[in-house]
């Protein structure tokens, strides 16, 4: 008599079952992963649009805003930066784009479930680097970028930016080990 080959029913259902206790914990620990880049991702561009804005206010000697935009081509006047943001030359420093060659850089809307705003800046709304590098000499000139994930509104998982009066731009780091990030002034940040 000849033994077939194949798997038996114990067989099978042993793989089922360890696939399927894989699965239940492989799934919600990737979708962790996935939003966790989409929030580095988003933060990193940021921070390459603000590095770019420094460096070109001080190699073109003139003023390079940075604003909240929802229609890539003008400031929208808002502190929620999600719809996106330009950073454009600004030699007159009145926050309006000088003439069709003066934007940089553009970013559009954020991924669903995003939620980016400035806080601690003077105006939340825009952000100018002078010929310098730095920011303008005001009451509070720096502050800091917060960047939340509105499906759980978790500041320990937020990400942010530090912009100093210097215009120097470094990723918020968590100092005093509260579980959240710090922003520009030392302070836990949070999310809405």
């Amino acid at each position: 008599m000849n033994k077939a080959n194949g798997f038996t029913l114990i067989e099978l259902l042993v793989t089922v079952a360890v696939v399927s206790i894989l699965l239940a914990v492989g799934v919600p620990a990737f979708q962790r992963m996935t939003e966790d880049n989409r929030q580095v991702a988003t933060i990193n561009s940021l921070a390459g649009s603000l590095n770019l804005a420094r460096s070109e206010a001080v190699k073109q000697a003139q003023a390079v805003t940075v604003c909240a935009s929802a229609d890539g081509n003008a400031c929208s006047g808002t502190p929620d930066w999600s719809t996106g943001w330009i950073a454009f030359l600004d030699q007159n420093r009145d926050g309006v784009p000088d003439g069709a060659n003066a934007l940089l850089s553009r970013q559009g809307t954020l991924p669903a479930g995003l939620a980016l705003r400035a806080i601690e800046f003077d105006d939340n709304t825009q952000l100018q680097f002078l010929p310098n590098g730095r920011l303008p000499a005001t009451g509070d000139p720096d502050g800091t970028f917060v960047l939340c994930d509105t499906r759980t509104n978790d500041a320990t998982r937020a990400r942010a930016l530090n912009v100093n009066a210097l215009g120097r731009v470094a990723i918020a780091r968590d100092t005093d080990n509260s579980g959240a990030r710090n922003d520009v002034e030392g302070n836990d940040v949070t999310c809405p």
